[in-house]
């Protein structure tokens, strides 16, 4: 026993929010929900005030999903009431922070709709051949997709049907 520490005083499970005495399997099995996850990352881009007040309302305005439920119009008219003004320049602010948002960490957070979370997704995989068709075949109905149907697909894309197949 005390070669392998039998003697010493059995760990005892500390606070996982205190960073000073938290273990790293303390911190590593603890969840961190896709909000506060999106916060930590906004904390490292330089916004101002209004733009930071912006992009945490769309995080917070994300289902559980992370999608963003409401259109940027709805929002921006639920801040700004029926200031006209107002509601513009909230939607301009918006439609910015929309972008940060959907430019952070997990790819397709953010997204209105399966096809645009599918487009930001390969995007992120960036140029080549593979991800231009994946992301041509998402601007055409995403039913030819569910059906795998490369032939009408490579039609639609103008690309040859092995590369549709191997994006699909």
């Amino acid at each position: 026993d005390g070669e392998w520490g039998g003697e010493a005083p059995a760990h005892q499970r500390k606070d996982p929010h205190d960073e000073e005495t938290a273990s790293a399997a303390d911190l590593a099995g603890e969840h961190i929900s896709l909000q506060a996850h999106l916060h930590q990352q906004a904390l490292g881009l330089r916004l101002n005030e209004e733009e930071r007040a912006a992009l945490y309302f769309l995080i917070e305005s994300l289902n559980d999903d992370g999608y963003l439920d409401e259109p940027i119009t709805d929002l921006a008219a639920a801040l700004a009431g029926d200031d006209w003004e107002a509601r513009e320049a909230t939607e301009q602010a918006l439609n910015l922070a929309l972008h940060w948002l959907q430019n952070m960490d997990p790819a397709g957070v953010g997204a209105r709709d399966l096809a645009e979370c599918l487009r930001l997704q390969i995007e992120e995989m960036r140029n080549t051949p593979v991800a231009r068709t994946a992301l041509a075949i998402c601007n055409h109905p995403l039913e030819l997709m569910a059906r795998r149907d490369s032939k009408k697909l490579a039609v639609l894309c103008g690309v040859d049907e092995p590369l549709v197949r191997e994006a699909l």
